[in-house]
């Protein structure tokens, strides 16, 4: 959606991928996102979290960040093999 607002609905390929090589959102679901401009992966927090009854219903709580600014470990347990 970033790429589409800055480019004002005209796609070009090139320039979307030098938006998302930059790209941050410091407010998403996850938390804060950004993608690693040299691999274009993901780096988000990890949470630890379980699910509880909050005012009746189920809820995903938060209980703690294990880890911040992480790349997808299974890249890293790939290249060491």
């Amino acid at each position: 959606m970033e790429a589409v607002k800055q480019q004002k609905g005209k796609i070009d390929p090139e320039k979307t991928m030098e938006i998302f090589r930059n790209w941050k959102n410091p407010d998403s679901p996850r938390g804060p996102t950004a993608i690693d401009p040299e691999t274009r992966d993901l780096v988000q927090n990890e949470y630890l979290g379980e699910v509880r009854k909050v005012g009746g219903q189920l809820a995903n709580v938060e209980l703690e960040t294990v880890a911040t600014a992480i790349k997808d470990p299974w890249k890293e347990l790939q290249k060491k093999k």
